[in-house]
């Protein structure tokens, strides 16, 4: 997989998005347990009907561009849009006490200035250990073990308490 500009890829993903294929993706870190290239980081998207991936390279970490990506897959002010506490239920956790856990995780992260990112597995994806349910990974790159929740449906609420500590939201 070739990397192309971010600019590329955006156009790419909003013209998949109005003709209604599916897609996720994932912004990966140097020390990310799903990087293949250690010293770069990335977007990569998965088209989901033909398993194809498209990826942008930056020297940076690229939150801009996550948080541009995040709002074309969960909608414009996703972050606010979600309330924190009753999601978990609402999506159908395997275990509510894993969210909470990766939750507070990410509170010290931030306290302590440590690097840390997240995942949202959507049930096909090619990273995900448990097919057909939808999964949170979070990375606390200091410790390198990550931490999982599983979901029945789409963990979007749950996604977003995560994310406004990641976008300082």
């Amino acid at each position: 997989m070739k990397p192309i500009p971010f600019d590329v890829l955006l156009q790419k993903v909003k013209a998949l998005k109005e003709k209604g294929d599916h897609w996720h993706f994932h912004m990966i870190t140097p020390a990310c347990i799903f990087s293949q290239v250690k010293d770069i980081f990335e977007i990569v998207v998965e088209i989901e009907a033909t398993g194809e991936t498209i990826s942008s390279h930056f020297q940076e970490k690229p939150l801009d561009q996550t948080h541009q990506m995040a709002e074309l897959a969960y909608g414009v002010g996703y972050l606010e849009k979600t309330s924190p506490g009753k999601s978990t239920e609402a999506a159908g956790a395997d275990d509510n006490e894993s969210f909470i856990t990766m939750l507070r995780r990410a509170e010290a992260c931030c306290k302590a200035a440590t690097p840390w990112h997240n995942h949202h597995l959507h049930p096909q994806c090619r990273f995900n250990p448990r097919k057909g349910r939808h999964c949170i990974v979070f990375e606390d790159e200091s410790r390198g073990e990550p931490l999982y929740a599983y979901y029945k449906e789409n963990p979007v609420g749950d996604l977003a308490q995560l994310e406004r500590l990641l976008f300082n939201k």
